[in-house]
């Protein structure tokens, strides 16, 4: 038989998972995402941005959605195509794929084609603890 979560379970593992990043940064990079977290970054920095704190609102449906404006001026030109998230502490990191098409699991940013001084924001995230 499967492992299964009620809710109440899953909100508890979101606002975990969300609150790992309260305060700290994400940086925008161009190509690909590298193989997990672990490895070290590639392609090329586009912007970072200082997470709020708090990070994500409160869990629901075992789901968290960003809280806060997540906004920054690029320091570098390219397109983006995933981006990295490192805990406050530096310790913790987690990459998602950048998209500007709504839809699906990914960070949704204004633009993906992004130039030394434009405005990077992020418009959409959620982060979602699996059922099973």
């Amino acid at each position: 038989m499967p492992l299964r979560k009620n809710t109440a379970l899953r909100n508890e593992q979101a606002d975990a998972l969300g609150s790992q990043f309260d305060a700290g940064t994400l940086e925008i990079y161009t190509g690909t995402q590298p193989a997990d977290p672990n490895s070290a970054v590639t392609g090329s920095l586009l912007a970072t941005i200082t997470i709020p704190n708090p990070a994500f609102a409160a869990a629901s449906g075992g789901a968290v959605a960003k809280s806060g404006t997540w906004t920054t001026t690029a320091t570098g030109t390219g397109v983006a195509g995933y981006a990295r998230f490192i805990s406050a502490d530096t310790l913790k990191t987690m990459d998602a794929v950048v998209t500007n098409v709504p839809g699906g699991n990914d960070l949704l940013i204004n633009n993906v084609d992004i130039a030394i001084g434009n405005t990077v924001t992020v418009v959409s995230l959620i982060l979602t603890t699996p059922a099973s």
